[in-house]
């Protein structure tokens, strides 16, 4: 049975993201993390006040409530309770989702 290959995939972490930001906009990396920090702070500030946040051609951030559900215990096996929470939501613009699919 044949195995396909498998792509490694880099995962892009705030410091690299600073840096590419830095190149792209001719600014040092300094400046590039002071604002790409309070970007992070920025969205996680409106979503914690209840607000959606759009960010027209990438996509939308908001917070949904989940319902309480039953689960089970994977230690134990037994039934619980889990409680209803908050949860952040992604939904992906449509330049987004196309320029994702053009990488192909």
């Amino acid at each position: 049975m044949a195995t396909a290959k498998k792509k490694e995939v880099a995962t892009i972490g705030r410091q690299e993201l600073a840096k590419r930001i830095a190149q792209k906009a001719d600014i040092s990396q300094k400046q590039a993390g002071i604002i790409l920090e309070t970007t992070l702070d920025v969205i996680r500030d409106a979503l914690k006040s209840g607000d959606e946040v759009r960010l027209v051609g990438f996509g939308s951030f908001k917070v949904r409530k989940s319902a309480p559900r039953k689960g089970v215990n994977p230690r134990d096996g037994k039934t619980i309770q889990v409680p209803a929470k908050n949860r952040v939501r992604f939904s992906a613009g449509k330049e987004l989702n196309e320029a994702v699919q053009s990488k192909k």
